[in-house]
């Protein structure tokens, strides 16, 4: 599914940073959240943002790092914030100075780049912070607490609180912290090796938008941020956000509307679950209110699944279900159409060697009957050769070679004729064949022109003869009982 904007401005902006492109800018595209953004109001936020910043340098040279981290903390809270929200997003700090601990942590990062102050930001769970001097001091710097206690270098004291809130939190557990101490303890999880990048809190603002819309059941933009997020913010967490979100857009979404075919799709881009997905595929097909084009539509779309496995086992659900409904019209062309796509993706699908004899068969049997049938029944035999496995196949042999048959007879070309009843009898005979149906009608017209051939000839034994051969294929046949009769008769 393409990413979803709210604007061309968000666009433009997510696009160039999310590819790294030389025009790329961490506050704009923070700002780009918001729909209402332009480049003209962003340029006089970032100027807002810079002025300020070049007003605080010249005291900021003045001081060492503990008090230079200190200072532009204050500052920046001062100046900025006022009220934390967790649901605040960056541009919100320029009209409501509203903010949560991931648009103050980028704007920390902001500010700590332009006076080169070396930092780490760091992820937990539920929050975001920054590490100033992480080589020397470890200056923790918390923007959600203002004032003194917002940057800090923890104490002892202050880390044994820190951490008993961790064991509450069942994030540690009382033996772990025993066994590696306070100290580690904190630093471990406070501080750790893993670090996130500016890109990173791009994707977090996006995440936490669809976090929001989830919570209000407005999945389609849940979704949509989420996959935002998910380009710029490389994290497990989106992964299995985007399957559960996709997961129930799956049963609310109203798949009568060809545009919402996107989801399944999407859906099938990121889950390993094939039947769920056949099973869905099905349903939506055989919803009576889509229109025929759409069919047409769906497997452009369906060709975008980039698991070669699963979009070839999707497309199968789709062309069974063509290839169905085209059969149920009598539209033997199409049906054929469909059942050779079946085919070329899957050689040994039942239903695609099914609909593949019933529509080549059905053609060859609107056509005249005659030896060229033959012909091309072989060759249709060689381009399919699991035709001889279906009962079509076989009932249509026997009924071209009963009425060859019988018209050779008829047109007193014997050699020909017991050439076709030779041919005909190995059908009949075959063990493996008693159970098709055949048409037990061409069988007596075959036998019937056979017995009145030799009768003609005067050969009234091997008339009775052929014909007894005939019962031992077709018993009860009334056409073959009725030349037996009559040429007993004249005996």
């Amino acid at each position: 599914m393409e990413l979803g904007y709210n604007s061309v401005f968000e666009k433009e902006q997510f696009e160039h940073y999310a590819l790294d492109k030389p025009n790329k800018d961490f506050i704009t595209v923070l700002l780009a959240i918001d729909s209402t953004m332009t480049f003209e109001k962003s340029n006089e936020i970032k100027k807002e943002i810079d002025d300020y910043l070049i007003g605080l340098k010249e005291r900021i040279d003045r001081y060492n790092s503990k008090k230079k981290v200190k200072y532009i903390f204050n500052k920046v809270h001062d100046r900025f914030f006022r009220k934390y929200e967790l649901d605040a997003y960056f541009p919100d700090i320029f009209e409501s100075a509203t903010y949560n601990c991931v648009s103050g942590t980028a704007l920390y990062a902001y500010a700590f780049d332009f006076f080169g102050v070396p930092y780490q930001i760091k992820e937990t769970p539920i929050h975001v912070f920054l590490v100033a001097y992480p080589q020397e001091y470890n200056i923790l710097v918390e923007t959600t607490l203002p004032g003194k206690a917002g940057s800090y270098v923890p104490s002892e004291s202050m880390m044994k609180r820190a951490v008993d809130e961790l064991v509450d939190l069942k994030i540690y557990t009382a033996e772990q912290v025993s066994s590696i101490g306070y100290n580690k303890a904190y630093n471990d999880y406070y501080y750790g090796d893993e670090n996130i990048t500016k890109k990173d809190l791009v994707g977090i603002q996006y995440y936490n938008k669809g976090i929001i819309f989830l919570n209000d059941s407005k999945f389609e933009l849940a979704y949509e941020n989420m996959l935002k997020s998910s380009v710029v913010y490389k994290n497990k967490k989106t992964e299995i956000f985007n399957e559960g979100v996709l997961s129930l857009l799956m049963d609310q979404v109203d798949f009568s509307d060809i545009e919402n075919f996107k989801w399944l799709v999407s859906y099938a881009k990121i889950s390993d679950d094939t039947d769920y997905l056949k099973y869905k595929l099905h349903n939506i097909l055989s919803n009576e209110n889509w229109e025929e084009d759409n069919l047409e539509r769906v497997e452009s779309k369906l060709n975008k699944i980039y698991d070669l496995k699963l979009r070839n086992e999707l497309l199968v659900v789709l062309y069974s279900y063509e290839a169905e409904r085209a059969h149920k019209y009598q539209r033997t062309s199409e049906a054929l159409m469909y059942a050779e796509k079946i085919y070329k993706i899957s050689p040994d699908d039942i239903d695609a060697k099914n609909y593949i004899a019933l529509a080549e068969i059905e053609k060859m049997a609107l056509k005249n009957v005659s030896a060229i049938r033959l012909v091309e029944l072989d060759e249709l035999l060689e381009k399919y050769p699991f035709l001889e496995e279906f009962g079509i196949y076989q009932r249509y042999q026997v009924y071209l070679y009963s009425f060859l048959a019988a018209n050779s007879f008829h047109n007193n070309k014997n050699d020909a004729a017991q050439g076709y009843l030779l041919q005909l009898e190995g059908i009949l005979g075959d063990e493996n064949r008693e159970s098709t149906d055949f048409d037990h009608r061409a069988i007596g017209e075959a036998y019937g022109e056979a017995g009145a051939y030799f009768y003609r000839n005067g050969q009234k034994e091997s008339a009775i003869n052929i014909l007894n051969r005939g019962m031992k294929f077709s018993p009860e046949n009334e056409n073959i009982k009725r030349k037996i009769r009559l040429i007993k008769k004249s005996f």
